[in-house]
């Protein structure tokens, strides 16, 4: 079975000025996002795995939707205002494609808010990306059963969400700030649950805007996946930034 994902290609907006100087500058630090989103993530396995009685669920859901009201008393979010509170993220929207400066086997921080490995989304799947080589990544941990499709199984649009990610990750770790323009995902076999499982992405090729990857996903048991990809660099390249290799 095989799952193609088509989109457009991509422009992305201009070059970014720091716009976060408000709301988001008053947050002060992340910690205290990074603990709330590590509960959340923490009540959604539990809902997904745990059996409670009725009348505890009832009380749950209450609780749950007292939190939520208060979190509907603060202010809106940007995504790219939040992003352009880490460096490294703020750099390249701004135009800075400089590869990250890391050594065989760091890790990679992505995209902190995202649902791969996010540390600050609060439904993350929790992975980490791990810097192989200067031309691969790898994407690794387990994956809880809330994400599975059919049972014992990853659902396989998580494990297309997945690979997309790694790929990104990849594109972000050599300095590009690329879109996907296609992605096809081959499934070999079930995506096992609640094990250690990694993804690796590694450049195939470039073509001037055009970066060709190459993926695949590993357990316990083998591979259950293999992917291509293709990636289209910021057309507005601004004045200065690294061409493409």
């Amino acid at each position: 079975m095989t799952r193609r994902i088509l989109r457009p290609y991509w422009v992305a907006p201009p070059a970014c000025e720091a716009t976060w100087q408000g709301s988001v500058r008053d947050m002060s630090t992340w910690d205290a996002v990074s603990r709330a989103a590590g509960a959340m993530r923490r009540l959604n396995r539990a809902l997904s795995g745990r059996r409670l009685p009725d009348d505890t669920l009832e009380e749950v859901s209450v609780a749950v939707h007292d939190l939520a009201d208060r979190f509907d008393t603060g202010t809106k979010r940007s995504k790219l205002d939040d992003m352009m509170t880490r460096p490294h993220l703020a750099a390249i929207y701004s135009g800075q494609y400089t590869p990250l400066e890391l050594a065989v086997g760091e890790e990679i921080e992505f995209d902190p808010f995202s649902l791969a490995g996010g540390e600050f989304h609060p439904a993350s799947i929790g992975l980490i990306f791990i810097k192989e080589s200067d031309d691969s990544v790898v994407g690794a941990g387990t994956i809880d059963p809330m994400f599975a499709g059919p049972p014992e199984r990853v659902h396989g649009g998580i494990q297309a969400l997945i690979i997309d990610e790694v790929m990104g990750a990849l594109n972000r770790m050599r300095g590009r700030q690329a879109y996907t323009a296609y992605l096809h995902v081959e499934y070999r076999g079930p995506a096992p649950l609640g094990v250690h499982v990694t993804f690796r992405a590694w450049v195939h090729e470039t073509d001037g805007r055009k970066i060709y990857l190459k993926g695949s996903g590993e357990g316990p048991d083998g591979r259950f996946l293999d992917a291509e990809g293709l990636f289209i660099q910021r057309e507005d390249q601004p004045e200065g930034s690294l061409p493409a290799p």
